[in-house]
């Protein structure tokens, strides 16, 4: 309709707002840093330097190990909550999803308290914390599925479950497990907060020593470097997770859940494996809790009337100040963010934009740190000690989420609606505020819980660019838990509760629209 060219029009120009954004914020930190320093001469150095090549020996195995530890929790959690209806499922659903939400210092912190001397171990059950509703998220659709009449079939006709799982599930869900494979093992590649509050000055992974290098040595090619490495290992794996084989979802119909009323033997089964999963990867959300309030097996507040009695004052950490800063950064985040991811996305179908502002998805917060230190440090770009710098920032990192909730809610909206609204005379801005905005809305508000969330608990980046008036509760948590002295570590428990509770209430949108999903 000629009355739509305007709107379109407009919204053509608003889409290249989030392609300018990426560009200044993402695309140009990042390239700018890994063309400057990134030299293959300085790749070849760090590969045949043998310290460093034991920081990436080690880097590579704990992922793998952590990867395996994940599936190993995350595949009995998944077929319990996906193949079966039971009881307190969904409540048990969201405990599980509820720590991949949470601040990875927070997770950190959680283990900490259940193994105060931290190490490899506590590595690796931190990341299989965090990670096993990654495994829920994309196999357990896809396990869904599975034409369940076929399995009873091979089983009445004597396969055994393990035989029918291999030669029939596993055909069908192969290709979302290797896509959780990937991400996971993208994600324990990169982790830097995580190995930061557990390992400790003896454990080193190249996202802790691009950190090392850059911040503390002041040595930005071989930081670069190693952010070159890194870099491609992921966008390797992440590949190859992509691939598909080409028998991959053949003869699948969507069935849906059954109750455990239906199971023949061990009803009780799926609610134990679920709980067992839901308690593994909670345990250290409490401990947190827990170890806030308790020490050498007495209750005590003093941890909570440090945070504003002034006690940290001395060792450079302001609370009242760490909290606003923190506050303020994620409105701001939230008023960037779903704008622009607003503006990324189209009604018919997915934009460039929105493609495009999957981009920060591959590239780990760590390398987008250095890329900002880097170019943004000379006149008339000498941005890395304003505050602003920080929201911008954190919206990078949160731009695609923001997207991919708010997309297909725009798609859903169908177009005889629309087309009925024009029939009765509105126009295509009344349109829009009347009949598009209110059915995204809760896309919407989806959308601004999970970029607060992002914002509330993002380290990597933040790492770099955090100066003592922009400290965020996250760098404030990692810097507690690493002083000695028990009143700084109860001090430090106790922030990274209140870090999990503002993350819990700033996405519970979100989780409730995951649990229902």
């Amino acid at each position: 309709m000629a009355g739509d060219r305007p709107v379109t029009r407009t919204r053509g120009t608003w889409r290249v707002l989030p392609l300018a954004f990426l560009g200044v914020f993402f695309a140009w930190p990042v390239v700018h840093g890994l063309v400057r320093h990134g030299r293959p001469a300085e790749v070849v150095s760090v590969l045949t330097d043998p310290s460093l090549r034991g920081v990436a020996w080690f880097t590579l195995w704990q992922a793998v190990a952590s990867t395996f530890l994940t599936l190993l929790v995350g595949m009995p959690v998944t077929w319990a909550l996906s193949r079966w209806r039971f009881r307190g499922a969904g409540v048990l659903h969201a405990l599980v999803t509820v720590p991949f939400l949470m601040p990875a210092v927070v997770v950190a912190a959680g283990v900490l308290a259940i193994m105060p001397g931290g190490g490899t171990v506590a590595i690796l059950w931190a990341h299989t914390v965090f990670n096993v509703s990654v495994v829920l998220r994309v196999v357990g659709p896809r396990w869904q599925m599975v034409n369940r009449e076929t399995l009873e079939t091979a089983e009445s006709l004597g396969a055994t479950p393990w035989r029918a799982f291999a030669t029939m599930t596993w055909p069908d869900i192969r290709g979302a497990v290797r896509n959780a494979v990937a991400v996971v093992f993208a994600f324990c590649f990169s982790s830097f907060a995580v190995v930061s509050v557990l390992g400790g000055p003896s454990v080193r992974t190249l996202e802790t020593e691009v950190f090392t290098q850059a911040v503390r040595i002041g040595d930005m090619r071989t930081a670069t470097a190693l952010a070159v490495v890194q870099t491609i290992t992921v966008l390797a794996v992440l590949w190859v997770g992509r691939m598909r084989d080409g028998d991959d979802g053949g003869g699948t119909t969507l069935t849906g859940v059954r109750h455990v009323s239906e199971r023949m033997r061990m009803r009780p089964l799926p609610a134990i494996v679920a709980g067992l999963g839901a308690g593994f990867v909670i345990a250290p959300l409490v401990a947190v809790a827990m170890r806030s309030v308790r020490r050498d097996g007495r209750w005590t507040l003093l941890g909570w009337r440090a945070l504003f009695n002034g006690t940290l004052d001395n060792v450079g950490v302001d609370i009242p100040s760490v909290l606003a800063s923190s506050a303020g950064f994620a409105v701001a985040t939230v008023l960037i963010a779903v704008p622009l991811a607003l503006a990324a996305c189209r009604r018919t179908r997915q934009s460039v934009a929105e493609t495009v502002s999957m981009a920060p998805l591959l590239v780990s917060s760590v390398t987008l740190g250095l890329g900002l230190v880097i170019t943004f440090d000379r006149a008339p770009w000498d941005w890395r000690g304003d505050a602003w710098l920080l929201p911008v920032v954190h919206a990078v990192v949160a731009l695609p989420l923001a997207v991919r909730t708010i997309g297909p809610a725009l798609r859903a909206v169908g177009g005889e609606v629309l087309d009925a609204a024009s029939d009765l005379g509105a126009g295509p801005w009344r349109r829009w505020l009347t009949v598009e905005l209110p059915m995204i809305r809760p896309a919407l508000a989806r959308a601004a819980g999970i970029s607060a969330a992002v914002s509330l608990g993002e380290f990597g980046a933040t790492s770099f660019l955090s100066r003592s008036g922009t400290m965020t509760v996250p760098i404030a948590v990692g810097q507690l838990l690493g002083r000695p002295g028990p009143v700084l570590q109860q001090a430090g428990f106790a922030l990274a509760t209140v870090s999990g509770l503002a993350v819990v209430l700033s996405g519970r949108c979100y989780v409730q629209s995951t649990r229902t999903r």
